[in-house]
């Protein structure tokens, strides 16, 4: 199995906000959910170089995936997998450029699943894709934050050296901020919807104010479940209201 428990959560809460929003829950989507999952599973088995499992989940990916082609003609799921399997398999680096590749990736699962839920790849699909990107992408920023705090093993002493330290957290999620606001006054999301967001940039200015060369990684990662469970939720809700 995946030892990226992270990217478990990239996965397949893009999946789920757009099965939520879509309200649909049918025969394609099941299986586009098993597909996607033997997909991933698969990429762990070929980094590992073990062909056997790699074929088997590889196939059973496949068969998964073949009657939502054959049948309901869903096209364009095939384009979105050569877009993704390419970023798959290879090892994520681990520079900043490689893991918002990967992320783009990820959250493809988004636009797919509104797609075998809906039938259309319209711009809803191309607009979750997008939130669920900027919301992943900046938890990518933060965790890296507090890991290179932590690697640097030296106490911050003022509250201006941790502002330094984590100003690109910080950039990026005043942009965010600014982003979902513009996305909602030009009427393609709802107000509602910003609120997803809001959790998670106040966290990033109390992350910032917090930040320690001690880094309790289990802690870290179980409140980036909670939040974005919690995105999910909230994001879920406020299209569903609109």
């Amino acid at each position: 199995m995946p030892r990226e428990h992270g990217a478990w959560g990239i996965l397949l809460i893009p999946f789920a906000t757009a099965v939520g929003i879509a309200g649909t829950w049918n025969l394609q989507v099941a299986l586009l959910l098993i597909s996607v999952m033997c997909f991933y599973v698969a990429r762990t088995s070929f980094l590992k170089q073990d062909t056997t499992w790699t074929l088997f989940l590889l196939a059973g990916s496949a068969m998964c995936l073949a009657p939502l082609l054959g049948v309901w003609r869903l096209w364009w799921l095939a384009a979105l997998g050569a877009a993704a399997a390419p970023l798959a398999f290879r090892k994520t680096g681990r520079g900043v450029a490689a893991q918002l590749i990967a992320v783009a990736g990820l959250t493809l699962t988004a636009p797919a699943a509104w797609y075998a839920a809906t039938g259309n790849l319209d711009r809803h699909a191309w607009l979750l894709w997008g939130l669920n990107f900027l919301y992943f992408a900046g938890g990518a920023f933060y965790v890296r934050m507090h890991v290179a705090a932590a690697v640097q093993r030296k106490p911050f002493e003022t509250v201006a050296e941790k502002i330094r330290w984590g100003a690109t957290s910080l950039a990026f999620y005043g942009g965010l901020a600014l982003c979902v606001v513009g996305l909602a006054m030009a009427h393609l999301i709802p107000w509602l919807a910003t609120l997803a967001f809001a959790p998670v940039v106040v966290r990033a200015a109390i992350g910032v104010g917090r930040l320690s060369s001690t880094l309790r990684i289990k802690r870290l990662g179980w409140t980036e479940v909670a939040h974005s469970v919690m995105f999910a939720v909230l994001l879920v809700l406020a299209e569903r209201w609109a």
